[in-house]
Protein backbone atom coordinates (compact mmCIF):
# COMPACT_ATOMS: atom_id res chain seq x y z
CA UNK A 1 0.00 0.00 0.00
CA UNK A 2 1.27 3.44 -0.55
CA UNK A 3 0.37 6.85 0.63
CA UNK A 4 1.55 9.71 -1.79
CA UNK A 5 5.28 8.25 -3.21
CA UNK A 6 6.00 6.72 0.20
CA UNK A 7 5.64 2.03 0.29
CA UNK A 8 4.25 0.87 3.28
CA UNK A 9 6.96 -1.29 4.70
CA UNK A 10 5.22 -2.13 8.24
CA UNK A 11 3.03 -0.79 10.91
CA UNK A 12 5.18 0.91 13.91
CA UNK A 13 2.63 1.61 16.39
CA UNK A 14 -1.06 3.32 16.76
CA UNK A 15 -2.32 6.37 18.88
CA UNK A 16 -5.46 8.13 19.52
CA UNK A 17 -5.31 10.44 16.30
CA UNK A 18 -3.59 7.55 13.82
CA UNK A 19 -1.09 5.32 12.82
CA UNK A 20 2.72 5.10 12.52
CA UNK A 21 4.17 3.24 9.90
CA UNK A 22 8.03 2.83 8.83
CA UNK A 23 7.40 3.55 4.81
CA UNK A 24 10.13 4.02 1.98
CA UNK A 25 10.58 7.01 -0.14
CA UNK A 26 11.96 6.44 -3.55
CA UNK A 27 12.29 9.88 -3.95
CA UNK A 28 15.20 10.46 -1.46
CA UNK A 29 15.73 6.33 -1.29
CA UNK A 30 15.35 6.16 2.37
CA UNK A 31 13.05 4.83 5.46
CA UNK A 32 11.17 7.36 7.33
CA UNK A 33 8.49 7.16 9.70
CA UNK A 34 4.80 7.81 8.29
CA UNK A 35 2.11 9.27 10.47
CA UNK A 36 -1.30 8.63 8.81
CA UNK A 37 -4.10 10.52 10.37
CA UNK A 38 -7.81 8.30 11.17
CA UNK A 39 -10.07 9.42 8.51
CA UNK A 40 -12.63 10.09 11.43
CA UNK A 41 -10.39 12.71 12.16
CA UNK A 42 -10.32 14.70 9.40
CA UNK A 43 -13.68 17.24 10.69
CA UNK A 44 -14.07 19.08 7.95
CA UNK A 45 -12.51 20.88 4.83
CA UNK A 46 -11.35 23.84 6.36
CA UNK A 47 -9.39 21.75 8.93
CA UNK A 48 -7.97 19.83 6.15
CA UNK A 49 -6.42 22.95 5.09
CA UNK A 50 -5.32 24.25 8.35
CA UNK A 51 -3.26 20.91 9.19
CA UNK A 52 -1.70 20.79 5.78
CA UNK A 53 -0.51 24.97 5.83
CA UNK A 54 0.75 24.21 9.77
CA UNK A 55 2.60 20.39 9.21
CA UNK A 56 4.19 22.42 6.17
CA UNK A 57 5.52 24.92 8.20
CA UNK A 58 6.60 22.75 11.17
CA UNK A 59 8.47 20.89 7.75
CA UNK A 60 10.48 24.23 7.94
CA UNK A 61 12.00 24.16 11.26
CA UNK A 62 15.58 23.08 11.73
CA UNK A 63 17.26 21.55 14.68
CA UNK A 64 19.30 18.86 16.00
CA UNK A 65 16.91 17.75 18.62
CA UNK A 66 13.69 17.91 16.95
CA UNK A 67 12.60 15.03 14.06
CA UNK A 68 12.90 15.95 10.31
CA UNK A 69 9.80 16.73 8.67
CA UNK A 70 9.92 15.77 5.11
CA UNK A 71 6.60 15.85 3.38
CA UNK A 72 3.31 16.05 3.88
CA UNK A 73 0.60 15.13 1.64
CA UNK A 74 -3.55 13.79 1.62
CA UNK A 75 -4.53 10.29 0.37
CA UNK A 76 -7.23 7.54 0.69
CA UNK A 77 -9.12 10.36 2.43
CA UNK A 78 -6.94 11.34 5.07
CA UNK A 79 -3.59 13.45 5.28
CA UNK A 80 -0.44 11.84 5.94
CA UNK A 81 3.39 13.23 7.51
CA UNK A 82 6.67 11.86 6.48
CA UNK A 83 9.20 12.02 9.12
CA UNK A 84 12.55 11.21 9.81
CA UNK A 85 13.00 7.38 10.93
CA UNK A 86 15.29 7.60 14.36
CA UNK A 87 17.52 4.50 15.36
CA UNK A 88 17.12 4.79 19.77
CA UNK A 89 14.56 3.86 22.36
CA UNK A 90 11.77 6.23 23.62
CA UNK A 91 12.93 7.84 26.78
CA UNK A 92 10.07 5.84 28.49
CA UNK A 93 11.52 2.49 28.42
CA UNK A 94 15.46 3.98 29.43
CA UNK A 95 13.67 5.42 32.36
CA UNK A 96 12.24 2.01 33.44
CA UNK A 97 15.57 0.49 32.62
CA UNK A 98 18.60 3.03 34.38
CA UNK A 99 18.84 5.05 36.97
CA UNK A 100 20.29 8.72 35.79
CA UNK A 101 23.20 10.42 37.26
CA UNK A 102 22.91 14.28 37.47
CA UNK A 103 25.06 15.00 34.88
CA UNK A 104 22.72 13.08 32.53
CA UNK A 105 19.44 14.51 33.98
CA UNK A 106 20.86 18.22 33.12
CA UNK A 107 22.03 16.74 29.49
CA UNK A 108 18.95 15.60 28.94
CA UNK A 109 16.66 18.71 30.50
CA UNK A 110 19.12 20.80 27.95
CA UNK A 111 18.89 19.66 24.74
CA UNK A 112 14.98 19.42 25.38
CA UNK A 113 14.90 22.66 26.68
CA UNK A 114 16.93 23.90 23.49
CA UNK A 115 14.56 22.29 21.15
CA UNK A 116 11.80 23.47 22.64
CA UNK A 117 12.86 27.20 22.57
CA UNK A 118 13.91 27.26 19.42
CA UNK A 119 9.99 26.02 18.26
CA UNK A 120 8.21 28.82 21.30
CA UNK A 121 10.50 31.63 19.01
CA UNK A 122 8.88 30.01 15.78
CA UNK A 123 5.59 30.13 16.85
CA UNK A 124 4.85 26.15 17.61
CA UNK A 125 4.08 25.08 20.70
CA UNK A 126 4.32 21.17 21.06
CA UNK A 127 1.79 20.34 23.94
CA UNK A 128 2.58 16.68 24.64
CA UNK A 129 6.20 16.80 26.00
CA UNK A 130 6.62 12.77 27.09
CA UNK A 131 9.04 10.52 27.45
CA UNK A 132 7.56 8.42 24.31
CA UNK A 133 7.96 12.07 22.46
CA UNK A 134 11.58 11.73 23.14
CA UNK A 135 13.70 9.44 21.13
CA UNK A 136 17.53 8.96 22.86
CA UNK A 137 19.56 7.87 19.95
CA UNK A 138 22.59 5.82 20.17
CA UNK A 139 25.08 8.44 20.86
CA UNK A 140 22.86 10.06 23.36
CA UNK A 141 21.33 12.61 21.36
CA UNK A 142 17.97 13.21 21.87
CA UNK A 143 15.20 14.35 19.25
CA UNK A 144 11.92 15.61 20.05
CA UNK A 145 9.40 13.58 17.51
CA UNK A 146 5.70 14.90 16.98
CA UNK A 147 6.77 18.47 17.41
CA UNK A 148 3.79 20.79 17.17
CA UNK A 149 1.44 17.46 15.73
CA UNK A 150 -0.50 17.81 19.01
CA UNK A 151 -1.57 21.51 18.07
CA UNK A 152 -2.33 20.50 14.35
CA UNK A 153 -4.74 17.98 15.25
CA UNK A 154 -6.04 20.25 17.60
CA UNK A 155 -9.75 20.94 15.47
CA UNK A 156 -11.71 24.01 16.65
CA UNK A 157 -14.43 23.78 18.36
CA UNK A 158 -13.53 19.24 18.38
CA UNK A 159 -16.23 17.45 20.89
CA UNK A 160 -14.48 14.44 20.91
CA UNK A 161 -11.04 15.70 22.84
CA UNK A 162 -11.00 13.48 26.13
CA UNK A 163 -8.08 13.65 29.02
CA UNK A 164 -5.21 11.66 27.46
CA UNK A 165 -6.33 12.17 23.79
CA UNK A 166 -5.16 15.37 20.93
CA UNK A 167 -4.19 17.81 23.76
CA UNK A 168 -1.64 15.42 26.25
CA UNK A 169 -1.11 12.73 28.26
CA UNK A 170 -2.74 13.39 31.88
CA UNK A 171 0.55 12.58 33.93
CA UNK A 172 2.22 15.49 32.32
CA UNK A 173 -0.33 17.63 31.12
CA UNK A 174 0.12 21.44 33.08
CA UNK A 175 -2.19 22.90 34.99
CA UNK A 176 -3.38 25.26 32.49
CA UNK A 177 -3.59 22.27 29.94
CA UNK A 178 -6.26 20.39 32.74
CA UNK A 179 -8.58 23.50 33.23
CA UNK A 180 -8.27 24.01 29.45
CA UNK A 181 -7.20 27.93 29.47
CA UNK A 182 -4.93 29.58 26.80
CA UNK A 183 -1.42 28.10 26.78
CA UNK A 184 2.01 28.93 25.47
CA UNK A 185 5.53 27.60 25.73
CA UNK A 186 5.98 27.82 29.42
CA UNK A 187 3.40 24.77 29.20
CA UNK A 188 5.95 22.80 27.30
CA UNK A 189 9.01 23.44 30.44
CA UNK A 190 6.05 22.51 32.98
CA UNK A 191 6.04 19.15 31.14
CA UNK A 192 9.77 18.93 30.77
CA UNK A 193 9.59 19.81 34.25
CA UNK A 194 7.91 16.75 35.42
CA UNK A 195 9.72 14.56 33.18
CA UNK A 196 13.04 16.31 34.57
CA UNK A 197 11.73 14.72 38.11
CA UNK A 198 10.79 11.21 36.79
CA UNK A 199 14.26 10.67 35.47
CA UNK A 200 15.99 12.43 39.26
CA UNK A 201 13.50 10.33 41.90
CA UNK A 202 12.09 7.49 39.23
CA UNK A 203 8.80 8.82 39.96
CA UNK A 204 6.16 11.13 38.85
CA UNK A 205 5.49 14.01 40.45
CA UNK A 206 1.77 14.04 40.05
CA UNK A 207 -0.25 10.78 40.83
CA UNK A 208 -3.77 9.39 41.37
CA UNK A 209 -6.13 6.61 41.35
CA UNK A 210 -8.19 8.03 38.80
CA UNK A 211 -7.74 10.85 36.16
CA UNK A 212 -9.95 12.84 38.39
CA UNK A 213 -7.81 12.73 41.70
CA UNK A 214 -4.47 13.30 39.08
CA UNK A 215 -5.98 16.42 37.67
CA UNK A 216 -6.69 17.77 41.18
CA UNK A 217 -2.88 17.20 41.93
CA UNK A 218 -1.69 18.95 38.88
CA UNK A 219 -3.61 22.06 39.78
CA UNK A 220 -3.76 22.07 43.56
CA UNK A 221 -1.07 20.36 45.42
CA UNK A 222 2.86 20.46 44.85
CA UNK A 223 4.84 17.55 44.70
CA UNK A 224 7.46 16.96 47.68
CA UNK A 225 10.83 18.09 46.36
CA UNK A 226 13.14 15.71 44.61
CA UNK A 227 16.06 15.90 46.87
CA UNK A 228 13.35 14.43 49.20
CA UNK A 229 13.29 11.45 47.20
CA UNK A 230 16.91 11.51 45.59
CA UNK A 231 19.31 12.90 48.55
CA UNK A 232 22.17 12.25 46.36
CA UNK A 233 20.71 15.22 43.76
CA UNK A 234 22.20 18.47 43.75
CA UNK A 235 20.41 21.02 45.79
CA UNK A 236 19.76 23.60 42.96
CA UNK A 237 19.13 21.01 39.97
CA UNK A 238 16.38 19.67 42.58
CA UNK A 239 15.15 23.22 42.87
CA UNK A 240 15.52 24.19 38.87
CA UNK A 241 13.32 21.40 38.47
CA UNK A 242 10.80 22.50 41.31
CA UNK A 243 10.62 25.75 39.58
CA UNK A 244 9.30 24.34 35.59
CA UNK A 245 6.55 22.58 37.92
CA UNK A 246 5.18 26.24 39.30
CA UNK A 247 1.01 25.94 39.37
CA UNK A 248 1.47 29.97 38.15
CA UNK A 249 3.07 30.30 34.53
CA UNK A 250 4.80 33.65 35.46
CA UNK A 251 6.74 31.53 38.50
CA UNK A 252 8.15 28.72 35.80
CA UNK A 253 11.47 30.54 33.63
CA UNK A 254 10.14 32.79 30.99
CA UNK A 255 11.85 31.08 27.96
CA UNK A 256 13.41 26.89 27.00
CA UNK A 257 16.85 29.37 27.07
CA UNK A 258 16.20 30.14 30.24
CA UNK A 259 16.11 26.89 31.89
CA UNK A 260 18.45 25.62 29.38
CA UNK A 261 21.13 28.07 31.33
CA UNK A 262 19.57 27.50 34.60
CA UNK A 263 20.70 24.01 34.02
CA UNK A 264 23.72 24.34 32.52
CA UNK A 265 24.86 26.05 36.20
CA UNK A 266 23.74 23.22 37.45
CA UNK A 267 25.75 20.64 35.69
CA UNK A 268 29.16 22.55 36.10
CA UNK A 269 28.32 22.49 40.04
CA UNK A 270 27.54 19.19 40.23
CA UNK A 271 31.39 17.93 38.87
CA UNK A 272 33.68 20.61 40.92
CA UNK A 273 37.11 21.00 39.12
CA UNK A 274 40.04 19.22 40.16
CA UNK A 275 42.58 21.72 42.55
CA UNK A 276 46.03 21.49 42.68
CA UNK A 277 47.98 18.67 43.88
CA UNK A 278 50.29 19.62 46.65
CA UNK A 279 53.91 18.49 46.21
CA UNK A 280 55.32 15.63 48.17
CA UNK A 281 58.16 15.24 49.89
CA UNK A 282 61.18 13.17 48.81
CA UNK A 283 61.51 10.54 51.72
CA UNK A 284 65.02 10.19 53.73
CA UNK A 285 67.23 7.41 52.84
CA UNK A 286 66.68 5.98 56.42
CA UNK A 287 63.01 5.66 56.39
CA UNK A 288 63.53 4.02 52.92
CA UNK A 289 65.42 1.40 54.62
CA UNK A 290 63.00 1.12 57.62
CA UNK A 291 60.15 0.63 55.31
CA UNK A 292 61.82 -2.48 53.34
CA UNK A 293 62.45 -4.24 56.53
CA UNK A 294 59.26 -4.27 57.55
CA UNK A 295 57.92 -5.14 54.19
CA UNK A 296 59.97 -8.60 53.94
CA UNK A 297 59.84 -9.32 57.77
CA UNK A 298 55.58 -9.23 56.46
CA UNK A 299 56.54 -11.13 53.53
CA UNK A 300 58.14 -13.51 55.43
CA UNK A 301 55.10 -13.91 57.94
CA UNK A 302 52.47 -14.79 55.14
CA UNK A 303 54.69 -17.46 53.75
CA UNK A 304 54.98 -19.06 57.05
CA UNK A 305 51.40 -18.76 57.73
CA UNK A 306 50.03 -20.06 54.05
CA UNK A 307 52.45 -22.63 54.36
CA UNK A 308 52.70 -24.34 57.75
CA UNK A 309 49.98 -23.05 59.88
CA UNK A 310 46.98 -22.29 57.94
CA UNK A 311 44.87 -24.91 58.47
CA UNK A 312 42.78 -26.56 55.80
CA UNK A 313 39.59 -24.75 54.64
CA UNK A 314 36.59 -26.81 55.33
CA UNK A 315 34.52 -26.60 52.47
CA UNK A 316 30.86 -25.15 52.41
CA UNK A 317 27.91 -25.85 50.49
CA UNK A 318 25.58 -22.99 49.32
CA UNK A 319 22.23 -24.05 48.53
CA UNK A 320 21.21 -21.60 45.47
CA UNK A 321 18.24 -19.57 46.40
CA UNK A 322 14.88 -20.08 44.77
CA UNK A 323 14.59 -17.39 42.01
CA UNK A 324 11.89 -14.73 42.68
CA UNK A 325 8.95 -14.54 40.85
CA UNK A 326 7.83 -11.01 39.55
CA UNK A 327 4.97 -9.36 41.77
CA UNK A 328 2.22 -8.30 39.80
CA UNK A 329 -0.66 -5.02 40.52
CA UNK A 330 -4.52 -5.27 39.71
CA UNK A 331 -5.67 -2.95 36.96
CA UNK A 332 -9.70 -2.28 36.88
CA UNK A 333 -10.99 -0.78 34.05
CA UNK A 334 -14.76 0.47 33.64
CA UNK A 335 -16.21 2.48 31.10
CA UNK A 336 -19.41 4.19 30.02
CA UNK A 337 -21.00 2.98 27.99
CA UNK A 338 -19.36 -0.60 28.92
CA UNK A 339 -17.80 -3.16 26.18
CA UNK A 340 -15.40 -1.16 24.99
CA UNK A 341 -12.14 -3.03 23.73
CA UNK A 342 -9.08 -2.92 26.08
CA UNK A 343 -5.36 -2.69 24.66
CA UNK A 344 -2.73 -2.31 26.77
CA UNK A 345 0.65 -1.21 25.64
CA UNK A 346 -0.51 -1.93 22.24
CA UNK A 347 -2.15 -5.74 23.08
CA UNK A 348 -5.69 -6.82 23.41
CA UNK A 349 -7.02 -7.75 26.35
CA UNK A 350 -10.89 -7.98 26.33
CA UNK A 351 -13.40 -5.87 27.11
CA UNK A 352 -14.41 -3.71 29.93
CA UNK A 353 -15.41 -4.32 32.35
CA UNK A 354 -12.36 -5.67 33.00
CA UNK A 355 -9.58 -6.88 35.81
CA UNK A 356 -6.51 -7.93 34.57
CA UNK A 357 -2.84 -8.74 36.75
CA UNK A 358 -0.38 -6.74 34.86
CA UNK A 359 3.38 -6.30 36.01
CA UNK A 360 4.55 -3.01 37.73
CA UNK A 361 5.45 0.12 35.93
CA UNK A 362 3.99 2.39 33.46
CA UNK A 363 1.31 1.08 30.67
CA UNK A 364 -0.24 2.83 27.92
CA UNK A 365 -4.15 2.04 27.78
CA UNK A 366 -6.04 2.37 25.05
CA UNK A 367 -9.91 2.35 25.28
CA UNK A 368 -12.04 1.49 21.46
CA UNK A 369 -15.32 1.58 21.24
CA UNK A 370 -17.58 2.24 18.32
CA UNK A 371 -19.35 5.53 17.48
CA UNK A 372 -17.59 6.68 20.36
CA UNK A 373 -13.76 8.88 20.18
CA UNK A 374 -10.54 6.22 21.47
CA UNK A 375 -9.31 7.09 25.21
CA UNK A 376 -5.96 7.29 25.49
CA UNK A 377 -3.36 7.65 28.81
CA UNK A 378 -0.41 6.87 30.03
CA UNK A 379 -1.40 4.63 33.77
CA UNK A 380 1.42 4.08 36.38
CA UNK A 381 0.50 0.43 38.42
CA UNK A 382 2.00 -0.36 41.59
CA UNK A 383 2.47 -3.82 42.72
CA UNK A 384 0.40 -5.68 45.09
CA UNK A 385 -1.97 -2.91 44.82
CA UNK A 386 -5.02 -2.34 42.58
CA UNK A 387 -5.61 0.78 40.21
CA UNK A 388 -9.37 1.54 39.87
CA UNK A 389 -9.69 3.46 36.15
CA UNK A 390 -13.20 4.74 35.43
CA UNK A 391 -13.48 6.11 32.37
CA UNK A 392 -17.13 7.95 30.36
CA UNK A 393 -16.22 6.98 26.86
CA UNK A 394 -17.48 10.24 24.63
CA UNK A 395 -19.87 10.12 21.75
CA UNK A 396 -18.88 11.31 18.51
CA UNK A 397 -20.72 14.31 16.77
CA UNK A 398 -22.12 11.83 13.72
CA UNK A 399 -23.07 9.67 16.04
CA UNK A 400 -25.43 10.96 18.16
Amino acid sequence: MNYGRHRIVKELGKGAMGVVYQAHDPQIDRLVALKVLRPDRVTTEAFLQRFMKEAKAIGRLSHPNMVIVYDVGEDHGTVYIAMEFLEGKPLNEIIQMDAFQPEEITDLGVQVAEALDYAHRKGIIHRDIKPSNIIVQPDGQIKITDFGIAHIEDPEATQQTQAGEILGTPAYMSPEQVLSQPVDGRSDLFSLGVILYEVATGKRPFQGENLAAMFRNITGEDPAAPTTLNPALPQELSQTIMRCLAKSPDQRFATGKDLAEALRRCGQRAVPAPGPTPPTPAPSRGLIISLVAVLLAAIIGFAVYHVIIKPKPTPVVVTPEPPKLPRLGGLNIETTPAGAQVLVDGENKGTTPLSIQVPPGAHEIRLVLANYGDWEANVKVEEDKETHLPVELMPLEDSQ
